[in-house]
């Protein structure tokens, strides 16, 4: 995890800050993978809830939305990680 700072289209991420979470996973296991971002949430105290959208021309996958205010990078960081690590997703936007 980085300490520099957090560049978006050339300027820095200012902290509080309302992030969209974009998650890709495979549709087959949607039900799964939100029963487990809801837990990652829940444990950085983050009541917010979790959208589905757009899904691919194929049907095979689906992009989850997760928009919450984030209080710092460290929880940017480790959200984004343990998302990344559940069973189903493809990546992160």
């Amino acid at each position: 995890m980085s300490s520099s700072p957090l560049k978006i289209r050339g300027k820095e991420l200012k902290f509080p800050v309302d992030w969209e979470f974009r998650i890709v996973v495979e549709s087959d296991r949607e039900g799964a993978v939100k029963t487990e971002i809801k837990s990652c949430l829940k444990k950085h105290q983050l009541d917010t809830d979790v959208h589905a959208g757009n899904r691919s021309g194929s049907g095979r996958f689906v992009t989850l939305k997760v928009a919450t205010t984030l209080q710092d990078r460290k929880t940017l960081d480790t959200l984004s990680a343990n998302f990344a690590q559940i069973e189903g997703v493809k990546f992160l936007l």
